[in-house]
């Protein structure tokens, strides 16, 4: 049961927000409403977001991310939705399993998700010899940032989940991968 509650009628500066999420996704997923107690919050976040799905990270790659951060997080809200989300990309199941334990098969993907959970549980602090198994990886400055942008609004999701207990609105999954 949530701890606050998704907004259901918007404040106005969330109200075309909503509205262009009900055009795109044909909803407003719960976290999305839930935050909407701060429309500066979640048209913050929403700009952020597409600001870095204009990067050099693939929607791939960004969702591979979403997962290793969410089970990172133990945020069982995220994992669900990405989950939905990877499945609908074209992942399988293993592929979605081994992303969320930040295991990849090309060599790059395995490198952004490492370097995105280390940036979770070590928070921020990279070792040199972390850093440098990165780079060797092709992980270069500009994917480093990225990476770190992602940490960021996923842990910033992750946790307003945690804070909320938002009601999972996407079928379930389980934290243990």
């Amino acid at each position: 049961m949530s701890r606050i509650h998704a907004v259901v009628q918007p404040k106005p500066a969330a109200a075309p927000t909503f509205a262009a999420l009900k055009s795109s996704l044909g909803m407003v997923p719960n976290l999305y409403a839930t935050l909407a107690h701060s429309p500066a919050l979640l048209n913050g976040l929403l700009g952020f977001a597409d600001a870095l799905g204009k990067g050099r990270l693939s929607a791939r790659q960004r969702e591979l991310l979403a997962l290793a951060i969410g089970q990172a997080n133990a945020c069982q809200y995220c994992l669900s939705a990405h989950t939905l989300l990877a499945g609908r990309a074209g992942f399988d199941d293993d592929a979605i399993r081994a992303a969320r334990l930040a295991q990849a098969a090309d060599p790059l993907d395995h490198a952004l998700l490492q370097l995105a959970v280390a940036l979770v549980t070590q928070r921020g602090v990279i070792s040199d010899a972390q850093l440098a198994a990165a780079r060797a990886a092709g992980v270069d400055d500009e994917l480093m940032m990225e990476v770190l942008g992602q940490v960021v609004i996923n842990t910033l999701t992750n946790y307003g989940n945690h804070l909320a207990a938002t009601d999972i609105d996407f079928p379930p999954v389980t934290l243990t991968p």
